[in-house]
């Protein structure tokens, strides 16, 4: 599921931004409800098969429908427009297809600057397997449970540049890895530079780098990311897209006791998204949809997975 949220922000990349200079009210936000179908085959996904079959291939696929509400609410501060408070899912993530419930604070500069400082209690939180590399008997779901705290400098002095910081750390509840190497519990470091960049006064493109650093208890879970990522965005008339691909590059520390090999994945990701303004004739209605796929491969064939969403969805913005 949390995937697929990645997938829905993602479908909102580049399609609309606030205003708030004309807003009668302080208040304003969106509503948006999406469904579609979601496939994967990582032995990691929860959403997998409970019976591990082979530990040395790629999982079976799946294939689940699925509904999911997104949305968020901004309260404009004082006079001046250019202090708010808001909450829920930031656009400023929807980029580069990230996603988490935030609660935070934007200061506008003069210069063109804009800070940004969140909290997300829900960024890592989910559902893992207790023990993924369980051969006999069902695997067991358990919780992992988090929290991450964000600073952003967006089109710093006007120059479209921007840099985003985090850092979050995570526990698993019911850890049942016997091996410490493999423990997932974890401290996450974050920072990421962007530039936009108009190609014309309706399309333009949105490129990034980032690294991250993740420290768990386990050496063979702690890895470092490189990452890049372009995204191209459009609109002509009511009609909006948005084509985003990626590439990530992970290097974990530790030897992998069960593969008895470090673990070395390459990460790609690909989707294309649609919105239709004011569907229908609707105003403030809009008409979302999105084909997109992510893919890992590695050194070890357990953790090779593919993962393919479409969904259709809509969205008011109030």
């Amino acid at each position: 599921m949390k995937n697929y949220l990645l997938y829905t922000a993602a479908a909102l990349t580049g399609f609309s931004t606030m205003s708030f200079a004309n807003e009668p009210s302080r208040l304003s936000g969106e509503i948006i409800v999406t469904s579609g179908y979601m496939s994967t085959n990582s032995n990691l996904s929860t959403d997998g098969d409970a019976r591990l079959k082979d530990r040395n291939s790629k999982g079976s696929h799946t294939n689940d429908a699925i509904v999911a509400p997104l949305g968020s609410l901004t309260y404009r501060l004082g006079d001046d427009n250019n202090q708010r408070v808001y909450l829920g899912t930031s656009r400023d993530d929807l980029a580069v297809g990230d996603l988490a419930f935030e609660v935070g604070y934007q200061y506008d500069f003069a210069n063109g600057t804009q800070l940004d400082v969140a909290f997300l209690p829900t960024v890592v939180s989910g559902e893992v397997w207790a023990n993924p590399y369980q051969e006999t008997g069902n695997r067991q779901k358990t919780d992992i449970e988090g929290h991450a705290f964000r600073v952003k400098l967006n089109n710093i002095n006007n120059s479209g540049m921007s840099l985003d910081m985090a850092y979050a750390t995570a526990e698993v509840d019911d850890e049942q890895i016997i091996d410490p190497e493999l423990r997932r519990d974890h401290d996450t470091y974050f920072i990421k530079g962007s530039h936009k960049t108009m190609l014309s006064e309706r399309s333009g493109l949105v490129s990034s780098v980032s690294y991250t650093h993740r420290d768990a208890k386990g050496k063979a879970e702690t890895f470092d990311q490189y990452k890049a990522e372009v995204t191209y965005f459009t609109s002509v008339d009511a009609h909006s897209l948005a084509l985003t691909g990626g590439y990530a590059h992970r290097d974990y520390d530790g030897n992998n006791p069960i593969f008895n090999k470090e673990r070395s994945d390459n990460r790609y990701k690909v989707f294309l998204a649609y919105e239709y303004a004011d569907f229908a004739g609707w105003d403030n209605w809009s008409l979302v949809s999105l084909a997109g796929a992510n893919f890992n491969t590695s050194n070890i064939d357990f953790y090779e997975s593919e993962e393919y969403l479409m969904t259709v969805g809509m969205s008011y913005k109030f």
